[in-house]
């Protein structure tokens, strides 16, 4: 697979990060991940916890958002 620019992971970046704070909240997060996890019969308990995952493995700076640094770190290292 071909890596991801810059602009297509600002693109991707920016879907999540609702409010352009410049950093994506576990608000933002749930708004987007739920609807998308109960679509394929996820339970909305189960989402949480896998949000709770993401928040842990992405927010290396532990302030419980992801910035976008952190955000591209995570998909580049993939």
């Amino acid at each position: 697979m071909a890596a991801l620019s810059d602009e297509q992971l600002r693109i991707e970046f920016d879907k999540l990060d609702t409010n352009k704070d410049n950093a994506i909240t576990i608000d933002e997060l749930r708004k987007y991940y739920i609807p998308m996890q109960e679509m394929l019969g996820i339970s909305k308990q189960l989402a949480e916890s896998e949000i709770e995952g993401l928040i842990k493995r992405l927010d290396t700076d532990n302030d419980r958002k992801i910035t976008f640094d952190e955000f591209k770190n995570f998909i580049v290292k993939k």
